[in-house]
C-alpha cells in the first residue's frame, strides 16, 4: 500500500481524548444546569404571580357583584342568613365562579342541604358537596389554586391550595362582610389580600400534619384576628404574622404563609397587583401589610 493511501486512512480518537471531551462536556452541563434551574423558576414563578392575578381579580369583581360584599373566610355567601340556593362554605370555595370555575361550584349543589351546616336543610352551594360531588380527594389542585413552586404539590390533591387570605379581611360570616374598598381605608395598594401558603405543613401542637384546605375550612387563612377563630392571644402576635421561605417538614408552621420561591413570597394586593415580597422584609411591615385598617404606614423594606 502507498504511503498515500496511509495518509488517507481516518485516525480515530484516543482513550485520552475521547475523556478530555467526555469531561469539558460535563464541565459544560455543570455550568448549564444553574442556569436552567433559574429559568425554571422564573417560569414557575411566573405562573404563580398569573394565579395569585387572576384570584384578586376575581375577589374584585365577585364584590362589585354584590354590591362590594366580599366573601368571608368561611360561612354563607352572598347572602349573610340561611337562604334558598345560598352557597355555604370557605372563601376559595365562593369565589369559584368569578375565576372562570362555575362548573365546578355549580356540581356542588346539594338539593336538600343536608351537609350545609350552615344552611339548615335549604337548597345550598357547599364546600362539602364539592368534594362529595366531584371526588375532590381523587383529582389533582385546580390549576389556579396551584403553585409550581411549591415543594408539597405532588402531596395535594383537589381539596388543597397554594394560597392563603389575609384573615382580617375574610372573616367568618357571622361577623358580617367586608366591603370594598371601604373596609380597606390603609388602601388596597397598601394592603395584602393573598399569599402563599404551601399546601402540607407542619400543624399546630399535637395535631400532626395540617393540609392546606380550600372547599369548606378555615385552614387557608393567615394572620386570623382574635377571637373570631376561637385563637387564643398568642396566635396573632407579630411573630405568627410573618412568613417563610422554603421551610423545611420540621421548620414549617401551619399558620405562618409558606412559599417554595427562592429568596422572596408573593403577596396579592387589595388593588390587584402582585407584590415581590424580599425575605428581608421585617415582621412590622409584613403586618402593616396585613392591616386593613391600622392608620399603618409601609416601611421601607417593603
Amino acid at each position: 500500500m502507498s504511503s498515500f493511501s496511509v495518509s488517507l486512512r481516518k485516525r480515530g480518537f484516543t482513550l485520552i481524548e475521547l475523556l478530555v471531551v467526555i469531561a469539558i462536556i460535563a464541565i459544560l452541563i455543570g455550568l448549564l444546569l444553574p442556569a436552567v434551574q433559574k429559568v425554571r423558576e422564573a417560569a414557575a414563578r411566573s405562573q404563580c404571580q398569573n394565579n395569585l392575578k387572576q384570584i384578586v381579580l376575581g375577589t374584585i369583581n365577585c364584590g362589585d357583584t354584590h354590591q362590594g360584599n366580599l366573601p368571608p373566610g368561611f360561612g354563607n355567601y352572598p347572602v349573610q342568613s340561611p337562604s334558598p340556593y345560598n352557597g355555604d362554605g370557605g372563601f376559595f370555595f365562593h369565589l369559584l365562579p368569578y375565576i372562570e370555575q362555575n362548573n365546578l361550584y355549580q356540581a356542588s349543589f346539594e338539593p336538600t342541604g343536608q351537609s350545609a351546616s350552615n344552611q339548615k336543610g335549604l337548597p345550598t352551594y357547599t364546600g362539602n358537596g364539592y368534594s362529595k360531588n366531584t371526588g375532590a380527594a381523587s383529582v389533582p389542585p385546580l390549576k389556579i389554586y396551584a403553585c409550581p413552586s411549591d415543594p408539597t404539590l405532588a402531596q395535594g390533591n383537589g381539596n388543597l391550595t397554594s394560597y392563603a387570605f389575609n384573615g382580617l379581611i375574610f372573616m367568618q360570616f357571622t361577623y358580617g362582610y367586608s366591603r370594598y374598598p371601604a373596609s380597606i381605608p390603609d388602601g388596597t395598594s397598601q394592603t395584602i389580600f393573598f399569599t402563599e401558603k404551601e399546601m402540607q405543613c407542619q400543624a399546630s401542637k399535637s395535631a400532626g400534619w395540617s393540609g392546606n384546605y380550600w372547599p369548606d375550612t378555615i385552614d387557608s387563612a393567615i394572620s386570623l384576628p382574635h377571637p373570631i377563630y376561637g385563637l387564643g392571644q398568642e396566635a396573632i402576635g407579630l411573630g405568627n404574622t410573618y412568613f417563610m421561605i422554603q421551610p423545611t417538614q420540621q421548620t414549617c408552621r401551619w399558620d405562618w404563609a409558606t412559599t417554595g420561591h427562592t429568596g422572596c413570597i408573593l403577596t396579592a394586593m387589595g388593588d390587584g397587583s402582585v407584590h415581590i415580597t424580599s425575605q428581608g422584609t421585617s415582621m412590622a411591615t409584613w403586618w402593616y401589610a396585613l392591616t386593613p385598617n391600622g392608620g399603618d404606614i409601609l416601611l421601607s423594606d417593603w
